[in-house]
């Protein structure tokens, strides 16, 4: 498992684990980012992460996406 934070672009991977208390975990349920979910980074240059999850594109900040453990499909 490697943090979001560290994946680099193009990389599809699922979400194992999300760290922190109820406040971020509900923030991130809000926004459709579950544990077992399939994303896709499609930047991640130094500034906020832009993830792909079905149709939609969000932008994380380099903390929480720290907190994001995955680990790569294929």
């Amino acid at each position: 498992m490697i943090p979001l934070s560290m994946v680099e672009s193009g990389r599809k991977v699922r979400i194992i684990k999300i760290l922190g208390g109820r406040g971020r975990i509900k923030k991130l349920l809000m926004l459709g980012i579950l544990e077992g979910e399939t994303i896709q980074v499609l930047s991640n240059a130094g500034g906020p992460i832009i993830i792909s999850r079905g149709n939609a594109r969000l932008a994380l900040g380099r903390g929480i996406s720290h907190k994001i453990l995955v680990e790569e499909v294929q």
